[in-house]
């Protein structure tokens, strides 16, 4: 069975997508304009969401059909998405955990007005029951993601990708992936924390929408390993 091919789903998608393109130039001058600001003072992560709540800021067709297919090969139990925006990429995972049998995706979204929306669209698609879609702060709703983690999405807030990781550890199973998009910029500092193998993943950059980081939890950082 393949989800993405059944006309709820697809059709759905297709519009979302299509609206996303849409609004690409306004974003783009939006996020370049946030960059150049003189004082700075638009560079925290809570100003950038303030900036940027009304845009999709989605994965693109090519990273949602890439993480339907990471989920229907490692058949998770539990995927954890942080930004979930309006629902794209929960979406695709979730088309994925129903073509499994079995699974949920949480998700977590600052905006209410979004993770509404994300709501909808997941239920819309009849995807609905598979998504637990929790508003807030991730830090705080992410404390507890009710189980053992599989997969992580990462495709919020580039700036606090390594701290929502690090609450996430204790509930990692061995071998999780981490799927982190935006970290194309060359001094972001996400790459490097998640490369020392000291906080235990083994990580390397895949071609997807000009960076994505794709890592696996090894089980114990090294550094750990080191004084035992």
């Amino acid at each position: 069975m393949n989800s993405l091919a059944v006309p709820t789903v697809s059709e759905l998608l297709e519009r979302l997508h299509a609206e996303a393109d849409a609004q690409m130039p306004e974003l783009r001058s939006t996020i370049r304009a946030t960059r150049e600001a003189e004082d700075g003072s638009d560079q925290t992560p809570e100003a950038w969401y303030d900036k940027l709540q009304d845009f999709y800021l989605p994965v693109n067709r090519e990273q949602g059909r890439f993480l339907y297919q990471t989920v229907r090969a490692v058949r998770p139990e539990r995927v954890v998405e942080f930004g979930s925006s309006f629902g794209i990429s929960a979406i695709y995972i979730a088309a994925g955990l129903r073509d499994n049998g079995a699974g949920t995706v949480v998700g977590s979204e600052l905006i209410e007005q979004k993770a509404a929306t994300a709501r909808k669209n997941l239920a819309t698609a009849g995807l609905g029951d598979l998504a637990d879609i929790r508003t807030g702060d991730a830090r705080q709703t992410l404390k507890d993601p009710g189980g053992p983690v599989d997969i992580v999405l990462l495709d919020g807030g580039p700036a606090l990708y390594a701290e929502i990781l690090q609450l996430l550890i204790p509930n990692l199973r061995p071998g999780a992936l981490v799927i982190a998009d935006n970290v194309d910029d060359e001094d972001h500092p996400y790459p490097t924390w998640v490369r020392d193998p000291a906080h235990g993943f083994v990580s390397s950059s895949i071609t997807l929408k000009g960076g994505t980081e794709y890592s696996i939890w090894t089980g114990t950082p090294t550094e750990q390993v080191s004084r035992a």
